[in-house]
């Protein structure tokens, strides 16, 4: 365990990528399974409904009393195991992930078994949310205890939560690639933690294989066929401006019902209750809003419409309306403490919205939008992207989950201009705007540690030659330490100047180094400060820089040596910042969860 702590960076992270991938593999086979069996319970036997799903879109649905009480239920049940146990687990699951993060550097053990039976009950039970989130965190948790168990540093357990997000989703939404991209883009709103990429790709591809010998390999919405017209980029951008608009919307609504149940003087497992309750009543007559909506995301790419009971309503009309109201279900569900994620519920809302839009356009515009397919999938994508602040990794995305590339041009225009149209609203209240507004990194950031280190707490090299000596003796001590100069010094010590190889290459090795020699060379001393070695470095375009004190030439500070002096206080300045993150964590937690 120590032996894996010790070694290179690289090295050590795929290993670890290795293991973390294979555990968050484990758990979203776990996840499924466990979902199935709520479902069939709940759904199934009780309620007698089945819903569509993604390639079988068939479904039997009657008008049903007893939904809002069973979704209510898998509420209280959820409420009571989240609340005793592990409050962690209550809500989205990857915003309480991207918190720890930040804020707590680890994740308890307890939260991956909590989270797994809480979700599964609330998805199971009918509950508008989705699995994305409660995998997010799922996967991180997962991601910390094995991290913890090898003894690793607490930046490395930090690391691996990132890592654990976005393996998590990647496995259960079968995009290794995107959920790579997820990991280091999802914890800022306009930032990227890049040291993460390399360890997620692994434990992405790892637990999506793993997950996909279970559940399939088919992408999660099949084989897109249609093919991409130039014509319809300006419908593209236009719909980025709607999905903008509208995932501010959601957001307002989300955040406003979270707010209002954190407010609510109940006790806190009741309130999944009630807002299973509440979220259920529109399901009575609209079965669309039951659970993660991904069958009915099929079937809206589809375009089979005759499906949907409209009630008398234009169907552009209606769909628009559908949406809205899986805001609020959903906003219920989760907001009132139920574990779900807010990914799925905003899948539906884009592919509802995607679908009203492309529908417009393809009556006004046959022959340029031939189908609203297009729409649907980057409806899905970019009303989740937008308000989760992860466009880069939904432009992959899109081409993981229908094998092609044919959405990828309009899919990048789309999310791009919603994501700056919802500017500061988020999904995700605990990311932070960029690496140096996260407690996690602020004080490497503040502190100014070039200023702060000195010439004297770096090695300084006791390189040197003597004013006498020749050209030859001069390239031999090059040669041997790798040097295109060299500090030349008299009988006494005394700083001279410099001797550059370019100056004495065409000259006769046996000519004394005195003829040569540049004289006034800028130095430093033992009290100056490493930003001003750098910039006489940089003024000198060297690689060195002789140390002087007195006139008396001390040696010669390398560039190597520079970085290995920062590196040195930032990992002292990391580890007095995590003693003092760990005595205050506790108290934010309990904040947090409150």
């Amino acid at each position: 365990m120590y032996r894996l702590r010790s070694l290179p960076y690289f090295e050590k992270w795929i290993i670890l990528g290795f293991i973390i991938g294979v555990g968050i593999g484990i758990f979203a086979i776990l996840f499924t399974f466990i979902y199935e069996v709520f479902k069939s319970l709940f759904l199934t036997y009780i309620l007698h409904i089945s819903l569509p799903q993604p390639f079988n879109p068939e479904f039997s649905y009657t008008y049903n009393l007893f939904i809002p009480l069973v979704v209510g239920l898998g509420g209280l049940i959820a409420g009571i195991i989240v609340y005793t146990l592990a409050p962690e687990a209550a809500g989205g699951g990857i915003d309480y992930a991207v918190y720890a993060y930040h804020n707590i550097g680890k994740i308890r053990k307890r939260v991956s078994i909590i989270d797994l039976i809480s979700s599964t009950i609330i998805l199971g039970s009918g509950g508008s949310a989705g699995d994305l989130g409660p995998m997010g965190l799922i996967g991180a948790s997962v991601a910390s205890f094995l991290t913890e168990i090898l003894h690793l540093s607490p930046e490395d357990i930090r690391k691996a939560i990132a890592i654990g997000i976005g393996s998590g989703v990647a496995a259960i939404f079968k995009a290794p690639i995107g959920g790579a991209l997820l990991s280091a883009e999802i914890l800022y709103r306009r930032d990227f933690e890049p040291e993460v990429i390399l360890p997620s790709i692994i434990a992405s591809a790892i637990a999506y294989s793993i997950y996909g010998f279970y559940a399939g390999f088919e992408p999660f919405l099949g084989v897109y066929t249609y093919t991409f017209s130039p014509l319809q980029l300006p419908f593209y951008a236009l719909f980025g401006i709607v999905i903008g608009i509208l995932s501010i919307v959601f957001v307002k609504i989300y955040s406003s019902i979270t707010t209002l149940f954190k407010k609510t003087k109940l006790p806190n497992f009741v309130k999944p209750a009630i807002g299973g309750l509440l979220a259920g009543i529109p399901m009575i007559i609209l079965p669309e809003i039951i659970g993660t909506g991904y069958g009915w995301d099929y079937i809206l790419y589809k375009g089979n419409f005759s499906v949907i009971n409209t009630f008398g309503i234009p169907l552009i009309l209606f769909l628009f309306l559908l949406a809205i109201v899986k805001m609020i279900s959903s906003s219920l569900t989760i907001g009132s403490g139920g574990s779900g994620g807010i990914e799925a519920p905003a899948f539906e809302i884009g592919a509802l919205i995607g679908a009203s839009y492309g529908e417009i356009f393809h009556i006004l515009f046959p022959a340029i939008i031939p189908t609203v397919a297009p729409f649907v999938i980057i409806g899905l994508l970019t009303m989740f992207g937008a308000p989760a602040k992860t466009p880069v990794s939904v432009i992959i995305i899109v081409t993981e989950m229908t094998a092609s590339l044919q959405l990828l041009p309009g899919e990048m225009i789309a999310v791009v201009i919603a994501y700056v149209i919802t500017g500061r609203y988020s999904l995700y209240p605990s990311q932070y705007p960029t690496r140096k507004d996260s407690p996690a990194d602020k004080v490497e950031y503040e502190v100014p540690i070039m200023e702060k280190l000195k010439v004297k707490d770096c090695k300084i090299d006791n390189i040197k030659i003597f004013i006498n000596n020749t050209l030859e003796e001069a390239i031999k001590l090059m040669s041997e330490n790798n040097l295109a100069s060299l500090p030349v010094i008299d009988s006494n010590n005394s700083f001279i100047g410099i001797l550059y190889l370019r100056d004495i290459e065409n000259k006769k090795r046996s000519d004394k180094i005195s003829k040569y020699v540049t004289l006034g060379s800028p130095y430093v001393s033992y009290s100056s400060s490493l930003e001003h070695a750098l910039e006489v470095l940089g003024r000198n375009k060297s690689r060195w820089i002789p140390v002087v004190e007195n006139n008396k030439l001390q040696g010669i500070l390398t560039i190597d040596s520079i970085f290995e002096a920062y590196e040195r206080e930032t990992g002292r300045i990391k580890e007095r910042e995590k003693h003092r993150r760990t005595r205050r964590n506790r108290r934010k937690q309990i904040k947090h969860i409150k």
